[in-house]
């Protein structure tokens, strides 16, 4: 027995309609091994139908649809109906519903859903990504990097990288330790990625010292909150900025999380940066 055809038609790239047809077969015993399912997509205009309805009539194929435009959903309607074919309107109840209820017309604009999702997709895969790479743990997805951050221990680096990579940035972050050589591959990228984060050391040391009060340290971690060894590793890191000069740096002494990422954003991709 031939499968029978469903085809899914869209104005954008039809995946969120063809993920619904099938979810929708899973319902089914032998729905996903009777039915064949054939996107099309970017169809926009009355041509573009005709040519799908086409080869829909001579395979007597169920039509599903996501098309935005009302002109394009009636017109479609009014060809299968001619043509004695079911056709299943996905999105037209909804967004004549959703025009009620917001007393507003769609902008009716195909494939912005698809926009949305991969903006989403995009944000998910940064925030994992941050987590993976975070404090320089694993240097192996440096090359898939959009900004790596390097400082010294407090300097915001994590708490950036996550914030930067809510806005869908993959954000490495790299910290600065004396006596312990930066990470050759470091030199291996564009160092206008590369970004230098420094802080006053007395904030530093207000951060530091409230850090291992809430930690319950005491003795030798005391070190991590002295003053001289604060000196001694800003020190470090001036010498390693300095010799890296195309490497950005932003003082975050008094800057809030979000003014510091929109500081960074501007100094990697400048003019590029979207909005």
């Amino acid at each position: 027995m031939d499968r029978q055809p469903i085809y899914v038609v869209s104005g954008g790239s039809g995946e969120t309609a063809q993920r619904m047809v099938q979810a929708a077969l899973t319902q089914f015993a032998k729905g996903e091994s009777s039915a064949l399912v054939r996107r099309f997509q970017n169809v926009r205009s009355h041509e573009d139908v005709e040519r799908v309805l086409q080869m829909a009539a001579e395979k007597r194929a169920v039509i599903i649809h996501t098309t935005v435009s009302r002109e394009m959903r009636a017109y479609l309607a009014d060809r299968c109906a001619e043509l004695r074919l079911t056709q299943v309107d996905l999105f037209g109840n909804l967004l004549d519903t959703l025009a009620l209820y917001l007393r507003e017309r769609p902008e009716e604009r195909p494939g912005s859903f698809h926009a949305v999702g991969d903006k989403y997709f995009r944000r998910i895969e940064a925030i994992e990504y941050a987590q993976k790479y975070d404090d320089g743990i694993d240097m192996g997805g440096l090359p898939d990097a959009d900004i790596v951050l390097v400082g010294i221990s407090r300097t915001s680096k994590t708490p950036l990288s996550m914030y930067l990579a809510m806005e869908g940035y993959k954000v490495m972050n790299v910290p600065l330790v004396p006596g312990i050589p930066l990470p050759p591959e470091l030199e291996q990228i564009p160092q206008g990625r590369i970004v230098g984060l420094t802080i006053e050391p007395d904030r530093l040391q207000e951060i530091r010292a409230y850090r291992l009060k809430r930690l319950g340290a005491s003795g030798s971690a005391d070190s991590y909150s002295d003053l001289g060894q604060i000196l001694e590793e800003l020190a470090f890191a001036d010498g390693i900025f300095k010799q890296h000069r195309r490497w950005p740096v932003l003082d975050v002494t008094g800057r809030s999380i979000e003014e510091t990422a929109g500081l960074v954003l501007d100094r990697v991709f400048g003019k590029e940066r979207a909005v």
